[in-house]
């Protein structure tokens, strides 16, 4: 049965039917003259006779009208569809560490600046923002958030279905983002805001999904948390069945340039401290030592994060207007065609 979205317009139809009986029951209009002798008695009225012909045409396509004009709607409801998806948190360190390049171990040092300058070869940040980009396009079927952390973390995007948004907030991120001072590594910062954005996401949403957070980091907790430790984080995140993988990226001799190489900055990674993240909140720890180690790393936690997910049935209402709107002004049309032509009328 179709609903109508102005249903008051209805109303209309009344003091229609009342016109219409009105008309139907009237006289016709007639002409006055001098002496009926030269005429012949004229047959009974009948009560069907062309004037009702056209008066019940144009009482139909006023009807038509008021109907349309009422916006009769009928709901549609597509069946639901199942499609592979989770709610994922990509948690992205944004370190000044991750300025420094990884190029192959063999290269001389005047390939390596040749490739810095012509952008073959990019700096973990570079890469990292290639890498989750590249993921994210795969992942259709998820809510997929992104959060950044230096000394603080940051929500870049909550978890959303809008890959394209987040595929534009991650081509945003570049090494100016944040100030020097800024950038530390706050492991368990980020952690913490991720499994936020993945709680709140959860009171939006009543579905039972899996939740992961995809932790990226290529250097050691510098930060000292108020609240957390990274292991405290990451049992906050076991505790609420949140699964993390961490991904350590970076070699062993990083290429530094520019204040990294005049400061002589140290660069530490502690991957047992990343096992035990993992280990704690369910998953698993990947070391990428370049960019094919890490394209590889995120190929195997896109087999990993499969998990089928029913997506409600959508309904939208269709307009049915046009059923009613089209008909009508047929009718009015062939109302004004026959009163000019085949049942002309006096005026």
């Amino acid at each position: 049965m179709p609903e109508f979205q102005h249903p008051l317009v209805l109303w209309l139809l009344l003091p229609l039917v009342v016109g219409l009986v009105w008309r139907w029951l009237s006289k016709p209009a007639g002409i006055a003259v001098s002496s009926t002798k030269h005429f012949c008695p004229s047959p009974a009225r009948s009560f069907l006779t062309a004037r009702h012909f056209l008066l019940g045409i144009e009482a139909l396509a006023a009807a038509g009208f008021i109907s349309a004009l009422s916006r009769p709607q009928q709901g549609v409801e597509l069946m639901p569809s199942e499609r592979e998806g989770t709610d994922i948190i990509l948690t992205l360190d944004y370190s000044n560490s991750m300025d420094a390049f990884d190029p192959d171990p063999s290269w001389p040092e005047g390939r390596i600046r040749a490739a810095i300058i012509d952008k073959t070869l990019k700096d973990r940040l570079g890469v990292a923002r290639d890498q989750i980009a590249r993921f994210v396009r795969r992942r259709s079927g998820d809510r997929i958030g992104l959060v950044i952390f230096g000394v603080d973390a940051y929500v870049a995007c909550p978890p959303t279905l809008d890959h394209d948004f987040i595929v534009s907030q991650v081509d945003m991120l570049d090494n100016a983002l944040l100030e020097r001072g800024e950038r530390g590594t706050n492991i368990a910062g980020g952690i913490a805001t991720s499994v936020n954005s993945l709680l709140n996401e959860k009171k939006k949403n009543s579905e039972d999904n899996r939740r992961t957070i995809i932790l990226i980091t290529d250097g050691d907790h510098t930060v000292a948390d108020e609240v957390f430790t990274p292991l405290d984080a990451a049992r906050a995140a076991r505790d609420n069945n949140i699964v993390i993988h961490s991904v350590g990226i970076g070699s062993d001799t990083p290429y530094r340039t520019g204040w990294l190489k005049s400061a002589r900055a140290s660069i530490r990674f502690d991957t047992r401290n990343m096992e035990k993240i993992a280990s704690i909140a369910n998953g698993r720890f990947f070391r990428a030592k370049d960019n094919q180690g890490f394209e590889d790393v995120m190929d195997t936690i896109d087999t990993l994060e499969t998990r089928t997910r029913v997506h409600p049935a959508l309904v939208y209402q269709r307009d049915l207007y046009r059923y009613f709107l089209i008909p009508a002004t047929i009718l009015l049309l062939l109302s004004f065609i026959l009163r000019k032509t085949l049942l002309l009328e006096l005026s």
